[in-house]
């Protein structure tokens, strides 16, 4: 399966997490898939990524976990 098709499986709205080949993490929701780009808005909607889908290794859904104290 593509990354391209993972990306388009998930919900608009649903919180991801990009891991790119670079070692970057992204964290937001998908905006837009143009070409062999997708553009990513972060959690806060202030701002938006584009990153070129080459670049990415990896997709998962964002799940906060609990503090351990």
């Amino acid at each position: 399966m593509s990354l391209r098709t993972q990306l388009e499986e998930y919900s608009p709205g649903t919180l991801l997490v990009l891991f790119t080949t670079l070692g970057h993490v992204y964290v937001g929701t998908v905006t837009a898939i143009v070409e062999d780009t997708v553009s990513l808005a972060r959690p806060d909607g202030r701002s938006t990524i584009v990153i070129n889908l080459n670049d990415v290794s990896g997709v998962r859904r964002f799940e906060e976990e609990p503090e351990v104290r």
